[in-house]
């Protein structure tokens, strides 16, 4: 019989496991992987994306973001940072105040799993749970055995990255118990354009761009990629939590030039309006996104409009995604368990007393830049400090 049994042995439950053992608590962490931190591993390319240094609610995406607050007042950049200096975890900071993990991901999953067997806690990994219940106290139930608990936190993660394990286990607890799921979608991912748009065929390409979705999103600022069925990088992974059915996005291949005075500048006159801009913007995307008519001729020969559709062409180029790359492309799901039936300051249900969630399970999805594993980590934590 343990005091608290948790679903999930990454980020949240790894850290909210900690400090319920270090509390006196007994605590088993179950979880289907054979070895715990899976999804950290493999998050920033293996380096790790950990926090941020400037977070606030308004970097939190949900149909109730002011729940995250507490947590993020109670954990903040400074206590994951003191966690990296205990550890003697060097990091190193990155645009938009993105900070890694300098060696990888490694060092800190290890010293989770160790911190957590020095203060106690219990492991029973590459368990395939079957059955989870509750009379008087919780039954886990795997196939060749089963735990009981009063407590049960679960920290299970989302959909996204099924290649590693992802399941929709969590989301099937919390339904069992009577809790609302608010739709689930792949977020932070690529988009996947129609089969006739222009920007097909540009894979490899890579450049800084504005971009934002017309009356949704205000202007972001980041690197493009195309990829091989449509577009993706840190712009569009952006975009994609924002990003609903029909929605237009608007692109600005060219954010640090001024297209139209280009276009007046004497010395540019004789120049064929492609030749100027291949000087700016790779060559096949200039032969793509302004049309031969206008890129054939000279810009001397241009009039006022045919400049200003060159301008529109470059600097807010439309494009009408066809749908989002799957949660297997996807680095986050929005969408969970409805923030509405859990105590901000326990990460208690407020359907059934023992019952916590903590992590990406929960409707509360961060933008990109280390949003989300710092809500892993401030979730887990006051899940931790409470149960």
């Amino acid at each position: 019989m343990y005091d608290i049994i948790i679903l999930g042995a990454g980020a949240s439950g790894l850290i909210a496991a900690i400090h319920a053992a270090r509390r006196g608590r007994r605590v088993l962490v179950v979880d289907h992987a054979e070895k715990v931190g899976k999804k950290l591993l493999v998050s920033g390319g293996g380096k790790c994306n950990i926090t941020n240094k400037h977070i606030s609610v308004s970097d939190y995406i949900g149909e109730n973001n002011s729940f995250c607050q507490y947590a993020l007042k109670q954990f903040t950049t400074e206590s994951i940072l003191d966690i990296l200096h205990e550890a003697n975890i060097k990091t190193e900071e990155r645009t938009h105040g993105r900070i890694f993990c300098k060696k990888g991901a490694n060092e800190i999953v290890a010293y989770l799993f160790k911190t957590s067997e020095d203060s106690g806690v219990h492991f029973s990994l590459n368990a395939e749970i079957s059955e989870v219940s509750h009379t008087s106290h919780f039954l886990v139930k795997c196939e060749d055995r089963q735990y009981k608990s009063q407590h049960l936190l679960v920290a299970t993660g989302g959909l996204a990255w099924p290649q590693i394990g992802a399941t929709n286990l969590g989301y099937r607890i919390a339904k069992q118990f009577g809790h609302k799921v608010t739709p689930l979608k792949p977020a932070l991912t690529g988009f996947i354009l129609p089969q006739d748009s222009p920007l097909l065929n540009l894979h490899g390409i890579s450049l800084n761009v504005q971009l934002h979705i017309k009356g949704k999103t205000s202007v972001i600022e980041e690197p493009l990629l195309f990829t091989h069925r449509g577009i993706s990088g840190p712009s569009v992974l952006q975009a994609s939590c924002f990003w609903g059915k029909g929605d237009i996005v608007a692109i600005n291949f060219l954010p640090s030039k001024n297209v139209v005075l280009q276009m007046r500048e004497p010395c540019n006159g004789k120049l064929l309006a492609k030749n100027l801009f291949m000087r700016f913007l790779p060559e096949r995307l200039v032969k793509a996104i302004i049309p031969g008519y206008l890129s054939e001729r000279k810009v001397a020969e241009l009039g006022k409009k045919d400049r200003t559709a060159i301008a529109e062409c470059i600097h807010a180029f439309p494009v009408c995604p066809d749908s989002c790359e799957g949660f297997s492309k996807a680095e986050v799901t929005m969408g969970g368990v409805d923030v509405g039936e859990i105590n901000p300051r326990s990460m208690e249900s407020l359907r059934l007393k023992g019952l916590f969630f903590s992590g990406e399970v929960i409707d509360i999805t961060g933008k990109l830049g280390g949003y989300n594993i710092h809500w892993a980590f401030a979730s887990g934590y006051i899940a931790g400090q409470y149960i």
